[in-house]
């Protein structure tokens, strides 16, 4: 975090090195007692955050550590063979919940990576590790784009019994997080295209068929 600020202030990219320090960033997934006040052993890390965030930053870490946990590039590399096994041949691919870049890292060169992070201190890293992507500090319930504007999407969705609002993507808000995302980028991948994803066994295991319905639908 301090570097990306020296970054910043700087507005230059990182050099290689640079990148190596910041590719070593795990995010909120493994710290989530450093957000919780009755953890009084982590109060001076506590107050080094509070001097290094934002108030919204603070926010938004503490919302991402119930699924900031990011994927093994073994498995994002067998992802991406399978996406290739599937037709994907290049072009724009969405990645919703980035995190800190791993699938963005191991894309192939044809392939014209958006990465869509809520965290925005996760989303500054990423961006600087791989200037290449277009990296969108958002919530991916609040993304705008039009059906079937990307090639492809892979990723590793978020889980968590959580329902996020979409007006548009889960209208009725029957969907829990990862099979919004799940129907949200099939609707946002074109008529042919591919979509490779990690979730849970609850996709299919939910006792609600919303998100199988709208998922074969799509």
């Amino acid at each position: 975090m301090r570097l990306t600020r020296e970054l910043s202030a700087q507005s230059r990219p990182a050099t290689w090195s640079e990148k190596q320090v910041l590719a070593g960033w795990s995010s909120w997934g493994a710290v989530p007692q450093v957000f919780d006040q009755s953890h009084p052993a982590h109060e001076q890390r506590r107050v080094e955050l509070g001097d290094l965030l934002s108030p919204a930053e603070l926010d938004a870490a503490r919302r991402t550590t119930i699924n900031a946990h990011y994927t093994d590039p073994a498995i994002a590399a067998a992802m991406w063979d399978t996406a290739r096994a599937l037709g994907f041949g290049g072009g724009q691919v969405l990645e919703p919940g980035s995190g800190s870049g791993t699938f963005i890292g191991l894309a192939p060169p044809d392939a014209a990576m958006t990465g869509i992070e809520l965290d925005p201190v996760t989303a500054r890293i990423s961006a600087l590790v791989y200037p290449q992507a277009t990296i969108r500090a958002e919530s991916f319930a609040d993304s705008r784009y039009p059906s079937g504007y990307f090639d492809a999407a892979i990723g590793n969705v978020p889980f968590a019994d959580v329902v996020l609002h979409d007006r548009r993507h889960n209208p009725h808000s029957d969907l829990p997080m990862h099979d919004h995302f799940l129907v949200k980028a099939l609707d946002l991948v074109r008529p042919g295209g591919v979509a490779v994803f990690l979730t849970s066994r609850y996709t299919l295991d939910r006792t609600n068929p919303a998100g199988r319905r709208a998922m074969y639908e799509l």
